[in-house]
């Protein structure tokens, strides 16, 4: 059994223990709404600089324990070689819910153990506008690749941290496993990155994602 598997199992196992343990502890608990932005997608350009992905999350403590997270975001791609050029543009967005496993505590009751459950949505436009085909008896040869709309359904499951380091301001965690539903590849050309899953190459994917986010309470 692999990661993927262990992954997707943790959030059921989870809520399960959750719904065990969560009656009369309710005396900690006020909703509120956290916006933060992930900055995981700029410490990866650092390292691929030919792409760069930006993100926004919101999630809404609704129910003591329990979140409705949003995430969305966009990705650029630009590869120039000396035989080809790639480019893309795409956007992306995730929804699911997360549920806290860690007991309140009152020196900290804000900061969550989390696991987290998310349907994912991706869609680029891609293309290759030079293409260098070499030929060892009549010399290199251009081509192109026109303009394609990809798209992409997935689903995500992993766990992660979030921790208040001053008055509403968190830091957090994540690693998510994620699972290839369906896209829409075609024959000419896959994406060199899917905006929100990750390489194309597989259609499984792991992450690890850092935030930054600002709490505000609701009462």
């Amino acid at each position: 059994m692999n990661i993927f598997k262990y992954l997707f199992l943790i959030p059921f196992l989870a809520i399960s223990q959750l719904a065990m343990t969560e009656e009369g502890h309710d005396t900690l608990f006020v909703p509120s709404v956290r916006l933060g932005v992930d900055v995981s997608g700029f410490a990866r350009h650092l390292i691929e600089p030919e792409s760069i992905t930006g993100e926004i999350t919101l999630d809404v403590e609704w129910r003591k324990s329990h979140f409705f997270v949003v995430e969305g975001g966009l990705m650029e791609v630009d590869v120039e070689k000396e035989t080809h050029v790639y480019q893309a543009d795409g956007y992306f967005m995730r929804i699911g819910p997360d549920f806290n496993i860690l007991e309140r505590n009152p020196d900290s009751p804000n900061d969550v153990l989390l696991v987290s459950l998310r349907y994912g949505y991706g869609k680029l436009e891609h293309e290759a506008p030079f293409i260098m085909l070499p030929s060892p008896y009549w010399g290199g040869r251009e081509t192109a690749i026109p303009p394609e709309t990809y798209q992409a359904h997935w689903l995500e499951a992993g766990i992660g941290l979030k921790t208040e380091i001053w008055r509403n301001l968190f830091l957090g965690w994540s690693l998510r496993g994620r699972l290839m539903l369906s896209d829409t590849s075609s024959p000419a050309m896959d994406p060199y990155l899917i905006s929100g899953f990750g390489k194309s190459d597989n259609n499984t994917s792991l992450s690890l994602q850092y935030q930054i986010m600002y709490r505000l309470p609701l009462q």
